[in-house]
């Protein structure tokens, strides 16, 4: 008798034993994705290594615009893929995959532009995929990498108040820069010395880390920051224009960032009071600004020209250009970008740098009346499908670079004098102006839709920019910066001088944030070389990997809000951004949402 209770006990606990195990191995994660799965849905499939036929099967072949299928090298120029609209290709309200692989060389002297985009920019409907490095300065670009992916059907958030970096400072300056998966923004001028020439990590609702202040010389603020060959760049300034040459000021410095609160001394380029742009070009760090003080004995500058300084290493600069400082070909280095292998520096007229020699690129005066054409100044410049545009003053215009020394005007906004920023977000064209501290958005042929006046009392009108008075300058209010970040568009807003004994903070000194559509984005260096994406959107959430992992995900939202057919034709390597610079190979989209086993085995199918 005791050996049946015993036999009956091993039996129960061997069977207890043998459903455990039964229900570890049906929980099992599946085996690696079939062919068979990753053919589901699969709507089309350009390999781009020898032709750009379609490898679903699905007949969407696409077009070459000068694309090196040999390579999958897009020239950055003018090559991309198009492909055909259908009714089997629209994404609709449904789920989809992108999938690609890209690469990029270490050194880009250009926009990186769009892998993947599916856009009507009338309707604002469609799908944008693209590369670009952050921005600081007067629109200078950086040397990293960051991914942005977005849907929009017409949609626009409301303004969401960001807070305010310094307490006291009324001027956030020209300096939104993502960093290392960080928003950082430089201030200038403040009610105290020491609080001066401070740097700022943004942490999130109203919340900022102060990063230190930049240097012990008395210069009121850091005018610029810029990420350089994988570190953060700051350029000092005393930007109040009014009282600049007359209040003992020391000449700029540029700082790189070590962490916390310590910043590296790099030297001083020259006797420049302001550094007013930076970029980084042919894989160095090049600096414009004023020429600081007349020399000794003389009470203004006679026809010394202008400098770019480009940086040695250490704290050793060089003389990379100079540029006449008379009319009718003069140029005040103000604004920077880099564009199709050239570094463009511009205000009033416009100078090319190819490495080796300066070339003068025009005058971008656009529909200005002529007589206005003394005070014409560049204060911006972007790409925007693959053109260089310059936001000017005295009247907030837009003109497009045609090559050579031929510029076509792009409209006004509204009354605005000036353009401090552009930016592309989402698939649109932002752009900010002053008096009226003014953000709008380019809509083709209907011009510029204003979109929010951050300063504009009822009844107040700005006096004429060209004569003003001490009051009229203490109004005026700046959006000094435009900068993507967390798939939000950044805008950053100042004063007209700086100078806090000339405005109060109130608006001015604060940072604001909008949603346009739905977007996310990699706000880390993506890094050279052959890398992995896939951007998909699972039900009400957009997705973004890179080498297989998710690195962003949007907050949910109502999928029904956003039917992205279009009968504009699908395009590989080129979109509202720019034409890509680099290879695409592997183009694959899903008319569902890959499983991550799934994206996770074509992130190890390398090119």
């Amino acid at each position: 008798m005791t050996e049946r209770p015993r036999l009956i006990s091993a039996l129960i606990v061997w069977g207890c034993l043998w459903l455990a195990a039964y229900d570890v191995l049906s929980a099992a994660p599946p085996g690696p994705p079939t062919e068979v799965e990753l053919q589901r849905d699969l709507v089309g499939y350009w390999k781009l290594q020898g032709d750009c036929r379609d490898s679903s099967g699905k007949n969407h072949h696409g077009t070459n615009h000068g694309v090196d299928l040999k390579t999958g090298r897009f020239d950055g120029r003018s090559a991309y893929v198009e492909v055909p609209t259908s009714e089997s290709l629209r994404l609709g309200q449904g789920d989809f995959t992108i999938s690609a692989w890209v690469h990029t060389d270490p050194i880009v002297d250009d926009t990186l532009g769009d892998v993947f985009s599916w856009y009507d920019p009338r309707a604002r409907r469609g799908v944008t995929l693209n590369l670009k490095a952050s921005s600081g300065g007067y629109q200078s670009s950086g040397d990293d990498r960051h991914v942005y992916f977005g849907i929009d059907n017409a949609k626009l958030g409301s303004w969401q108040d960001c807070g305010r970096p310094s307490p006291t400072s009324n001027y956030v300056s020209n300096s939104l820069t993502v960093f290392n998966g960080h928003l950082y923004a430089g201030i200038i001028d403040a009610q105290n010395e020491a609080d001066w020439c401070h740097v700022f990590r943004y942490a999130g609702g109203k919340k900022w880390i102060d990063c230190g202040r930049v240097g012990p010389h008395k210069t009121t603020g850091v005018m610029g920051l810029i990420v350089h060959q994988g570190n953060l760049y700051a350029g000092t300034s005393t930007y109040d224009w009014t009282r600049v040459f007359s209040g003992e000021y020391q000449p700029a410095r540029v700082y790189r960032y070590e962490g916390g609160t310590t910043w590296t001394d790099c030297g001083q380029p020259s006797e420049m009071l302001r550094i007013n742009c930076m970029a980084t070009y042919g894989g160095k760090l090049y600096v414009g600004g004023d020429r600081g003080l007349p020399p000794p004995g003389e009470k203004q500058w006679t026809g010394r020209p202008y400098r770019v300084h480009v940086w040695e290493g250490g704290t050793k600069w060089s003389v990379a250009g100079s540029l006449p400082a008379e009319p009718p070909k003069n140029c005040y280095p103000h604004a920077m970008a880099v564009h199709d292998g050239k570094l463009y520096v511009g205000y009033p007229n416009v100078y090319a740098f190819d490495g080796r020699t300066w070339e003068f690129a025009g005058t971008p005066i656009g529909n200005t009346p002529l007589d206005q054409k003394p005070f014409l100044q560049v204060h911006s410049l972007e790409v925007f499908r693959g053109k260089l545009l310059a936001g000017m003053w005295p009247e907030a215009r837009v003109v497009e670079h045609q090559g050579g020394e031929q510029w076509t005007d792009r409209g006004r906004l509204g009354d605005g004098t000036e353009i401090n920023a552009l930016t592309v977000y989402n698939g649109k064209l932002f752009a900010g102006a002053i008096p009226r501290g003014e953000v709008s958005r380019y809509d083709d042929e209907r011009g510029w839709t204003s979109l929010h006046k951050f300063f504009s009392p009822p009844g107040w009108e700005p006096g004429p920019p060209t004569d003003p008075v001490r009051e009229e300058i203490n109004n005026w209010t700046r959006v000094t910066s435009l900068t993507v970040y967390q798939g939000l568009l950044f805008a950053s807003i100042g004063s007209c001088t700086s100078a806090v004994q000339d405005a109060p903070a109130g608006v001015r000194g604060s940072v604001y944030s909008l949603k346009a559509g739905e977007c996310i984005s990699f706000d880390e260096d993506l890094g050279a070389g052959w890398k992995h994406l896939v951007a998909q959107r699972r039900g009400g959430e957009l997705r973004l990997y890179v080498a297989g992992r998710m690195v962003s995900k949007s907050a949910p939202f109502w999928s029904e809000d956003y039917d992205l057919s279009t009968s504009q034709p699908l395009r590989i390597g080129f979109g509202e951004q720019d034409f890509f610079t680099g290879k695409i190979r592997e183009v694959r989209l899903y008319r569902r949402a890959l499983t991550e086993p799934q994206i996770q085995t074509l992130s190890r199918t390398s090119p």
